[in-house]
């Protein structure tokens, strides 16, 4: 698994590189948004950085775990989350993104991940916003919205 977690951490590295290098000839800003290198930059640094992580974390590590495959109930989770964001994405066009992405964190937290209601609706609060704050406030970009105008 440490050979796995290596070779994992050095291709995630190699391709943000890759998507970092490849463009950096774009435009990073333009007059009033984004521009095309914007999020390649991002996307690239935060894949460098976790790439690290990794690395660092698995030559740390000592003892060799062995591959583990979810037991029935993991299976359950990983199924139900896929199945939540599949409906999520078919639901965006009918409710929105934000009301959408709403009822996902609710449902991957409240039935999902079973947490208690106080945190979950506090953590979905907290997620939407920062959504909304980077995306629509910050960036001036619109996010889908539903047959309600939501």
């Amino acid at each position: 698994m440490k050979t796995v977690d290596i070779v994992t951490a050095l291709i995630v590295i190699a391709l943000s590189s890759f998507v970092m290098l490849g463009t950096r000839h774009l435009a990073y800003w333009s007059e009033f948004a984004p521009g095309s290198a914007f999020a390649p930059f991002w996307v690239g640094a935060a894949g460098v950085v976790l790439g690290l992580l990794l690395l660092v974390a698995t030559l740390r590590r000592e003892a060799h775990e062995p591959n583990g495959f979810p037991d029935r109930l993991g299976f359950c989770r990983v199924l139900g989350v896929a199945a939540g964001l599949w409906l999520m994405v078919v639901a965006v066009p009918f409710v929105g993104f934000i009301a959408a992405g709403t009822a996902f964190c609710l449902v991957l937290l409240l039935l999902i991940e079973r947490r208690p209601l106080v945190p979950s609706l506090a953590t979905t609060a907290v997620a939407v916003g920062i959504v909304y704050g980077v995306f629509v406030a910050w960036l001036g970009i619109s996010l889908p919205q539903g047959l309600l105008g939501i």
